[in-house]
């Protein structure tokens, strides 16, 4: 059985994946230069966050593309 996600949650979470991803890149960018050394970790949590943003963008396409040919479908049949 599908678990029920609310609306405003089920909405928003694209979003969150790219905020939390730019905070994580750009928090470990202005580490790194505060820190003065750009180590392994920090750029592993950069490409992490990096791949959040990418996600959040796709996730949050596909889901305009699903509603978007839907409502053709609902409205163009008989």
């Amino acid at each position: 059985m599908k678990r029920w996600i609310p609306d405003e949650i089920y909405n928003a979470r694209p979003w969150f994946m790219m905020a939390g991803g730019a905070m994580l890149c750009l928090g470990s960018m202005l580490w790194s230069m505060v820190d003065d050394d750009w180590s392994v970790w920090l750029s592993a949590a950069c490409l992490l966050g990096t791949g959040l943003i990418i996600g959040g963008g796709w996730l949050l396409l596909r889901r305009q593309q699903y509603r978007a040919r839907s409502k053709w479908r609902r409205t163009m049949l008989p």
